[in-house]
């Protein structure tokens, strides 16, 4: 535990150990890095995509920007153990904050155990996390992201809305096992008709070229069923179900909807290709950086912060290119 901590008062040493549950405020300041600024350890994913890349760049840009010291820990192939490496590496270091942008959304309570007793507050990032211990759950300060559940959710209304008499079709998910494949899917179940079939679900890991194999199977495997659209919870998977679509010749045939909201699923959304794409906003380093800066600030910080996001149809998907203000 770092040293000045030792030296604070009765009443303060009362705020830090309840400080650190969500909504609660830090009255702790540390001696940060060498260049007086405060340090955050910042546990990412690295590359995965278009979303991925315009998330982590925004929120480097942000924090940089809000006066801090980020360091940028990104694994590869979504491996878990170098993420925990990472984030003990940090609570080690005696970091001020972390940032955590977990790949797998369970396995973190020792992790996030040793955080609470360093009195080293956590913000996750996009995807939650499932916390069992109660003393790894102190740790966590708040969640920034947009709603995966509402992103399903808007899938299966586009779908119930196109299809009132009914209709089969597929769903595309991420990696099994993490929380936004989990909360996408049930936010779709929450909202989709009884009379909209899902004739098959099958991951294709947010990428295109599997999306594509995994499409091109489906298609002929229920040919007879007649598939009328496909639910893809990535961009990159739903341009890859296009491309299969397409070279089936059924692609005026077969709605395709995604999620992301990158230019290239709205170019695509604009060219026919797809027929609607959901935003999850990754704009929100700002946001992030803000809740960190207030909370070492003794300021309160909301447990749940949500991060707006909107749908696109062609005509929409248009006007957004057009504007130029896209950052992804």
């Amino acid at each position: 535990m770092k040293n000045w901590k030792k030296t604070l008062g009765v009443a303060v040493s009362a705020v830090a150990i309840f400080g650190l549950a969500a909504c609660g405020n830090s009255g702790a300041s540390s001696s940060g890095s060498k260049d007086g600024k405060k340090t955050i350890g910042f546990v990412a994913v690295g590359p995965e995509g278009g979303f991925r890349t315009a998330n982590e760049n925004d929120l480097k840009s942000a924090f940089k920007n809000a006066g801090f010291d980020l360091i940028y820990s990104p694994t590869q192939n979504n491996d878990q153990q170098k993420q925990i490496q990472a984030f003990n590496k940090f609570v080690n270091d005696e970091v001020d904050a972390i940032v955590l942008s977990a790949t797998e959304d369970s396995g973190w309570d020792d992790s996030l155990k040793k955080a609470a007793e360093a009195e080293i507050p956590v913000f996750t990032v996009d995807r939650n996390v499932d916390v069992k211990d109660a003393t790894a759950k102190k740790a966590i300060v708040s969640h920034i992201g947009p709603s995966n559940e509402w992103a399903g959710q808007q899938a299966a209304e586009f779908v119930n809305k196109n299809f009132p008499d009914g209709a089969n079709g597929f769903i595309l998910e991420g990696p099994a096992g993490l929380s936004v494949v989990n909360d996408r899917g049930k936010g779709w179940k929450d909202k989709v008709a009884s009379n909209v079939k899902v004739l098959e679900s099958q991951s294709a890991n947010w990428s295109t070229d599997e999306a594509k194999t995994v499409t091109a199977g489906l298609l002929d495997k229920y040919k007879a069923d007649n598939p009328q659209f496909i639910f893809a919870q990535n961009d990159e998977m739903g341009l890859g179900a296009a491309q299969a679509v397409d070279a089936a010749g059924l692609k005026d045939k077969v709605k395709i909807i995604t999620i992301d909201g990158t230019k290239a699923a709205l170019q695509a959304l604009a060219d026919g290709d797809l027929s609607f794409v959901i935003e999850y906003n990754p704009i929100f380093g700002e946001e992030t950086a803000n809740a960190v800066k207030s909370y070492l600030d003794t300021k309160k910080v909301e447990a749940d912060i949500e991060i707006e996001s909107k749908t696109f149809d062609a005509e929409s998907a248009k006007a957004a290119l057009e504007s130029g203000t896209r950052a992804y």
